[in-house]
């Protein structure tokens, strides 16, 4: 038996001595869902991250650095604020984000499929109309590390009884001319909502979460269905360069929760639009994998 300990301890000494690699020091990968790398780790304990091309196995970019270097950070959360009942672009800006998955701190809020760059992860969310009004937090995670955001949810705006005061009132100036530069293959839409880009054409057939994810890869989301239809009607009435608007269900970003709240149940439904013309809509419950076209917006 002394010998046994004996042994032991002197297997300890030489590996501090001669600096033998222990067994969780030994290289890593991590992929993403496509398969492709997004992080490494050397014998050294060296991280690479890898920004990859959207659709495509290209490496864009290689950052390098320690565990510490390369932890997650998010210095900005735009908008900080959303009122329940809505649904927008939540961009979360900081450093080392490839790969990042995102967690809130109470329900109420849905997300869609996104991809995450080394400094920008934008998440197409939902926010529920019964969402408690009050601050969230976020757990942004990437196989390195993790770190802490916030942001606020407002009460939904339904309308209110009381005219405020004109020196109360604050002014809030929303472009509403269609955007003077969009990218390659998109057109822009005026909207009093706010200006926007929108696919020319159909770009994908898919069911409904491969078409949320077909958009966030390219940076893109799915349309809103009131920006649908205004594409829609200044395709029609202001010759708005758009192509098969009109003859097949589309895909929108948009959703009701009519089943959900009829049959007590957790399905939400997304609205199809442009099967006859602009206006009409199809509820489809998410959670079925029927496939239709549809088109991103920006």
């Amino acid at each position: 038996m002394p010998h046994l300990i004996f042994a032991a301890v002197w297997f300890v000494i030489m590996a501090v001595w001669f600096g033998v690699v222990p067994a969780d020091a030994a290289p890593q990968s991590f992929k993403d869902e496509a398969g492709r790398l997004i992080y490494s780790i050397d014998d050294d304990g060296v991280v690479s991250m890898f920004e990859n091309s959207p659709g495509i196995d290209i490496t864009l970019s290689v950052t390098r650095g320690t565990r510490e270097q390369m932890q997650p950070q998010v210095t900005e959360v735009s908008p900080d604020s959303v009122s329940a009942g809505t649904s927008t672009m939540l961009k979360l800006r900081g450093k080392n984000l490839v790969g990042a998955t995102i967690k809130f701190d109470r329900p109420g809020i849905e997300t869609s499929p996104f991809a995450g760059k080394p400094t920008l992860v934008e998440i197409p969310i939902r926010v529920a109309p019964n969402a408690a009004p009050g601050d969230i937090g976020i757990t942004v995670t990437t196989p390195i590390g993790s770190t802490q955001a916030s942001m606020k949810i407002t009460e939904l705006k339904i309308g209110s009884g009381a005219s405020p005061r004109r020196e109360d009132k604050t002014r809030t100036t929303i472009a509403t001319t269609a955007p003077t530069s969009c990218p390659d293959g998109m057109v822009g839409v005026a909207a009093e909502s706010g200006g926007f880009c929108i696919d020319v054409d159909e770009t994908f057939s898919a069911d409904f979460l491969a078409a949320e994810k077909g958009c966030a890869v390219k940076g893109k989301r799915l349309c809103q269905a009131e920006e649908w239809k205004h594409a829609c009607d200044q395709a029609a009435r202001d010759g708005l360069p758009l192509k098969n608007m009109i003859g097949n269900w589309e895909w929108t970003g948009s959703w009701n929760t009519a089943l959900k709240e009829m049959f007590d149940t957790q399905m939400t439904s997304s609205i199809l639009m442009g099967k006859t013309d602009c206006e009409t809509q199809l509820s489809f419950p998410q959670g079925k994998r029927d496939v239709f076209p549809g088109r991103c917006c920006k």
